[in-house]
């Protein structure tokens, strides 16, 4: 009876021996999960910290990218001024006269473009859609200028979704501009405005999924690539005639130097 006492008391003490072992095991095991888990916590924050780092060095060059750019008054197109295919000889006034009346030039004063003209999974409705414009980086606040005369002839300062709060105005032969998702508008229907007028304020008004602004270039009401006439200025002048616009360039500088011959008479 003794005997089996004893070896019921060995039994015991070996399974309490090796439940022991277990339970350490089994807490050494967690213990090292947890670490293996703050290790990859602390990676990941170093990661993250990584990749701002980055991206904040990718938009200092760009910035002094577009800096260097308004410097040099160049546009990404350095085509051959030789290369162009037309017949009207453009003069130094008649330039001028071009840059002012047609939009030309970017509405902020730093361009870095998010979104380009054309096909798009649309960010907040996400499905494809044609995008009619092209959307600038730009912080709630940052100041909109007019990018050529004109005249205001849309002025929206309350939200309906959309465009937001917006900017339309009609410019000389068929040319408008669109200016929308802004935080404030500077000026009012039937204003008249002058190139690099201040008409607005960026902002995150509208279907959008955060700040920017949206810009369009309207050619007899109909949308039209605006990213060759935002790097188009007097040193990149040429370039823009060797583009796919759909307008007759021929018969519309005809048609400025007709006026412009005008005025001179009168």
């Amino acid at each position: 009876m003794k005997s089996n006492i004893i070896t019921d008391k060995k039994y015991i003490i070996l399974f309490l021996i090796i439940f022991i072992i277990f339970g350490i095991y089994i807490i050494y095991l967690n213990l090292n999960i947890y670490n293996l888990k703050e290790n990859i916590n602390n990676k990941n924050e170093l990661y993250k910290i990584q990749i701002k780092n980055r991206i904040k060095e990718i938009d200092l060059l760009n910035e002094q990218l577009t800096d260097l750019q308004q410097i040099l008054n160049i546009g990404l197109d350095l085509s051959n001024n030789g290369n162009i295919y037309l017949n009207t000889k453009i003069n130094d006034f008649d330039k001028k006269y071009l840059l002012k009346s047609i939009p030309s030039g970017s509405p902020l004063k730093k361009t870095f473009i998010t979104s380009e003209y054309g096909y798009r999974e649309h960010p907040v409705l996400k499905k494809m859609k044609f995008h009619t414009g092209v959307d600038f980086k730009a912080a709630i606040g940052t100041e909109v200028y007019a990018p050529a005369d004109g005249i205001v002839v849309k002025s929206r300062k309350f939200d309906p979704g959309g465009y937001g709060k917006m900017i339309i105005i009609s410019h000389n032969f068929a040319f408008k501009t669109l200016f929308g998702h802004l935080s404030d508008v500077l000026v009012n229907e039937g204003d008249v405005i002058k190139k690099g007028s201040l008409i607005g304020l960026t902002g995150n008004s509208g279907q959008t999924s955060g700040p920017h602004l949206h810009y369009e270039i309207r050619f007899i009401e109909k949308d039209i690539e605006p990213i060759n006439f935002v790097y188009w200025n007097n040193k990149t002048f040429n370039t823009i005639f060797t583009k796919k616009i759909k307008l007759d360039w021929e018969k519309l500088i005809l048609l400025i130097k007709i006026r412009i011959s005008e005025r001179k008479i009168l």
